[in-house]
């Protein structure tokens, strides 16, 4: 018989640990799910941190750069792509969001008859490239970015135009510098506190961000990116997919999209605007999926010199997609004295 000391010592039933009581398949399974659980956490850091997709736009040879020719200009910045046409005074269209100087192809001939037409690649877009490790990805970095480009091309002062993301840079561009600024036109442009779409919004968040950058970078997204932004689908061919793929592809790029995200605080340039006197053309399309053409109005109402048009049946990308009455405008507004 056991001693009363060795019966008071034996471990009661219920103090056994619990995954001790575990029948041999039920321990299994928690291992294999342990296993899994920690498969899905390696393969979405290495999708977001470790895998670095190919550039494969780099052997894409735009049609539109072949007819119109690229220039470069570098800069301790940034080498900055840009093309140029025309002569008088200065014009400078700063390429939309993600995009390229393609975006702008229907306002450079245009333009360009009575104007010296400059369409900049900022740091993050098109053919730039970036030469400054220590670059900031947010307002400051990108209104820095664009006086470099001018003081590297010889530009005091100019009319800036932008659309989207570059509209903001360009307000905030001449918020800090309103004397190399003479007249601004913002299409659909950024520059309000307010929230983005759902699709930009998540690339705030580390990990989400770099995953969906990497693996959401391909011919079919931008297509799908193209056909949001534009109401007249027809013009969603496969040369534009094409021509906005392509520069896509390049990892600094791939980078901007998320860094810029998390980086423009455009509660700045919403603030500033009340004491923004540089004469302002905003347009905006009705049809915007991206940033709602309610924004429009608010503009005007922030900005004193602030003249506000909004056009029936246009998307996002307004130069794009309605060249015709977006041209008159920017003409009309450039003319005067």
């Amino acid at each position: 018989m056991k001693s009363k000391k060795e019966a008071t010592t034996e471990p009661h039933a219920s103090s056994v640990p619990r995954f001790g009581r575990l029948r041999r398949w039920q321990r299994v399974a928690l291992a294999l799910l342990v296993t899994l659980i920690a498969m899905l956490i390696g393969g979405v850091q290495y999708g977001a941190y470790g895998y670095q997709p190919p550039e494969a736009g780099r052997g894409y040879d735009s049609p539109y750069l072949q007819k119109v020719g690229s220039r470069f200009v570098e800069t301790p910045v940034a080498r900055f792509h840009y093309v140029h046409a025309g002569e008088g005074s200065p014009v400078i269209l700063v390429s939309p969001g993600s995009a390229s100087v393609v975006a702008w192809k229907r306002q450079l001939s245009v333009l360009a008859g009575h104007h010296s037409v400059y369409v900049v690649d900022l740091p993050g877009q098109g053919y730039t490239e970036l030469k400054d490790p220590n670059f900031r990805w947010d307002l400051t970095g990108m209104a820095g970015a664009l006086g470099s480009f001018m003081d590297a091309v010889g530009i005091q002062r100019a009319a800036i135009a932008g659309n989207s993301w570059s509209g903001g840079w360009a307000l905030a561009f001449a918020q800090r510098h309103p004397e190399r600024v003479s007249k601004l036109m913002l299409l659909d442009s950024s520059g309000l506190d307010v929230r983005d779409p759902w699709q930009w919004e998540i690339l705030k968040y580390p990990v989400a961000g770099e995953l969906l950058t990497n693996l959401l970078t391909t011919k079919s997204t931008v297509r799908a990116a193209a056909e949001d932004s534009l109401d007249h689908q027809e013009l969603v061919t496969d040369e534009l997919v094409n021509e906005y793929w392509a520069p896509m592809t390049f990892h600094d790029n791939r980078r901007a999209n998320y860094l810029l995200e998390r980086g423009l605080d455009w509660q700045v340039t919403q603030w500033a605007m009340p004491t923004t006197e540089t004469p302002a053309l905003v347009l905006w399309g009705s049809k915007d999926n991206i940033l709602a053409a309610w924004q429009a109005e608010r503009f005007g109402r922030l900005m004193p010199n602030a003249r506000v048009r909004v056009f029936d049946g246009c998307g996002h990308a307004l130069e794009y997609d309605c060249p015709d009455r977006t041209n008159d405008q920017m003409e009309a507004f450039l003319g005067e004295q």
